[in-house]
């Protein structure tokens, strides 16, 4: 009888060891640091320098896990959690997998996600099909990055996104989230209307020599979390990059914006305790900010532009772009906004995965509201940023 129990046991094990091997497990990781001076060009705050975690590329860790399901079939699962290295902490308290957490069946169909993840409009992978793939700086380098002046639907909960396989070069994507908040939406209509809930759709085209993609995006403001938000907000926007030589690529874009809650690093909370408000004192005798109710409703509406490129000789890579921002609040244009951003980069490649680098910004911002203070420091965006360091990808 022990002779059988032992055996049963071998060949439990064995099966289970089949099972794990079957799953193909990719541990992965970012790791940057390096240091950035910031010259604000606004006298009233302080310059800054320090170690800087991630200026080439954010900290991170993640798995990608496929295992094949037979007849085309596989499923797959996302998980990344973002960290800072000069303290170690984690992005944010008490959730693990803050960047991704999607579990996925691709096929013949394409490929369908759930969970949280970056939309087909935005600059979050692993279904981006839109703003990260027009910037030559992916990102990277602080205000060098595309964010800084195109709205973005980033990160959304509750999410479904479905990408389809490639036909002829082209793809189709779109993104559903059920509710954008991290609270739970529960059974009744009027908490899942209390949420924002993000339609991303898109379409690309891709060879060796060319990209371009067409993007949407649709957000349905819920009544809690922008209850101030009165209006719906749509982004359009095109782009792509051109390979003109073996080395060298050209990268643009272009994008409008309507009714957005924020718009080249702005957001509403921005404005609330904006100088460029009258102020006057509430019931309590507090000085509160008299801000007609109805400029802030309706959000921002502006248009972006990108225009870059890089290029790469031997172990070397230089990159470059310009971007700018115009803009107002919706439903108050006497209240304008305009940023230019200038980016460059030198980097160099020490091994297979290892970078060191040197990247500068030099930023303008104008209009209305960049007469005035953003926040109680009294910081505006506009700056000159030098930064260096070294990335490593595992």
């Amino acid at each position: 009888m022990t002779k059988i129990h032992t055996l049963a046991a071998a060949v439990a094990l064995s099966l289970a060891a089949i099972s794990v091997q079957a799953a193909d497990i990719q541990m992965y990781g970012r790791v940057d640091a390096g240091l950035r001076y910031t010259n604000y060009h606004d006298s009233s705050k302080d310059d800054s320098f320090g170690l800087q975690a991630g200026n080439r590329a954010h900290n991170r860790i993640g798995l990608n896990i496929r295992e094949d399901l037979g007849n085309g079939l596989q499923a797959k699962v996302y998980l990344e959690n973002g960290f800072t290295i000069d303290d170690g902490d984690m992005d944010t308290s008490g959730q693990l997998f803050n960047r991704r957490s999607i579990l996925a069946l691709k096929g013949g169909f394409g490929e369908v996600g759930m969970g949280r993840m970056g939309t087909v409009q935005s600059t979050v992978a692993p279904y981006s099909m839109g703003l990260i793939k027009w910037d030559p700086f992916a990102t990277s380098y602080s205000q060098a990055s595309i964010g800084s002046t195109f709205a973005n639907t980033s990160r959304v909960n509750n999410a479904i996104t479905w990408q389809s396989p490639s036909m002829a070069g082209w793809r189709l994507g779109a993104t559903y989230s059920m509710g954008d908040s991290s609270d739970e939406i529960g059974d009744e209509y009027e908490a899942y209307a209390d949420h924002d809930h993000t339609l991303a759709l898109a379409t690309d085209y891709q060879n060796e020599n060319l990209y371009l993609s067409l993007t949407y995006a649709h957000v349905a403001y819920g009544n809690v979390e922008n209850g101030e938000m009165t209006n719906d907000g749509n982004l359009f926007g095109f782009g792509g990059w051109w390979r003109f030589m073996p080395q060298s690529k050209v990268y643009f874009g272009a994008q409008y914006q309507k009714h957005w809650d924020s718009a080249a690093g702005l957001g509403l909370s921005d404005m609330q305790n904006h100088t460029l408000w009258t102020y006057k004192k509430n019931d309590e005798g507090k000085e509160v900010a008299d801000k007609p109710t109805e400029a802030l409703a309706g959000g921002y509406d502006g248009y972006s532009l990108l225009l870059g490129g890089t290029y790469e000789f031997g172990q070397n890579k230089l990159l470059a772009s310009v971007q700018y921002f115009d803009g107002e609040l919706a439903n108050a244009s006497e209240y304008d906004y305009n940023f230019l951003v200038f980016g460059t980069a030198w980097e160099y490649k020490l091994a297979k995965t290892v970078w060191f680098y040197v990247a500068a910004t030099h930023s303008i911002d104008g209009g209305k509201i960049s007469n005035a203070k953003f926040d109680d420091e009294g910081s505006r965006q506009a700056a000159t940023e030098v930064m260096t360091g070294i990335n490593w990808n595992f």
